[in-house]
């Protein structure tokens, strides 16, 4: 997350608050540079509400908040409000932490799992091109992935938090003889702290051959090295 706009506010009347929001989605469809938002309720002080919205850096914040859209609703969100509206701007100061990431990425890398970082239950549920792998258990997950191969060396590693837990793209390259090349992507769930489900697409394990014809056609893989 880029950078991050905060506005704290109350109302009496959240119902039209959120027709507003939804109508500020139809009308901005197409302009809008906002990549999420959410709205929470305050547990401990009914009417009190904080809006998140998420954008890619401070410049494109701006272009997002100087839209008619957003100053129509804006001008008629305020209308809807008992006190004065904060706002904060907010720019991350360190690399974002995600539960699970590195515990996850180090069970791709090594083929051994964090016991603390998965449920005893943890399920994996991964799509191949020919068929649907299910596993149950950390044992059956760290079973799964020694089968594979013994180690891996990620080329794209591409982790983003979501409300459930994190997604991310994936390109790994198998440490065996058959030095396969994986590419997808996992959607990962993550409960009290904890990894309970996987839920994996992936396009096979590459050999030399088929890596040779892939990079001929459509070029090399584009994405971060970690």
């Amino acid at each position: 997350m880029g950078f991050l706009q905060i506005i704290d506010f109350h109302t009496d009347h959240i119902e039209e608050f959120i027709a507003l929001e939804r109508r500020w989605q139809v009308d901005s469809a197409g302009e809008r540079t906002s990549t999420g938002a959410q709205v929470y309720a305050d547990r401990d002080n009914p009417g009190h509400y904080v809006a998140l919205d998420w954008f890619t850096d401070y410049d494109s914040a701006m272009v997002n908040s100087h839209l008619p859209a957003t100053s129509a609703f804006a001008e008629q969100a305020k209308a809807l409000t008992s006190r004065e509206v904060v706002f904060l701007n907010l720019e991350p100061a360190m690399e974002v932490f995600i539960q699970g990431e590195p515990e996850l990425r180090r069970a791709f890398e090594t083929s051994e799992l964090v016991p603390h970082a998965f449920a005893d239950d943890v399920v994996l549920d991964m799509i191949v091109p020919h068929g649907r792998v299910v596993a149950r258990g950390i044992d059956a997950l760290a079973t799964s992935l020694r089968e594979e191969a013994p180690a891996r060396r990620l080329e794209v590693w591409k982790p983003q938090p979501t409300p459930t837990g994190f997604v991310a793209e994936f390109a790994y390259r198998t440490l065996d003889d058959a030095d396969s090349l994986a590419v997808g992507s996992v959607i990962v769930t993550v409960h009290e702290g904890r990894i309970t489900r996987l839920f994996l697409t992936c396009g096979g394990n590459w050999d030399a051959e088929t890596q040779r014809q892939v990079r001929e056609s459509t070029g090399e893989l584009v994405g971060s090295r970690p």
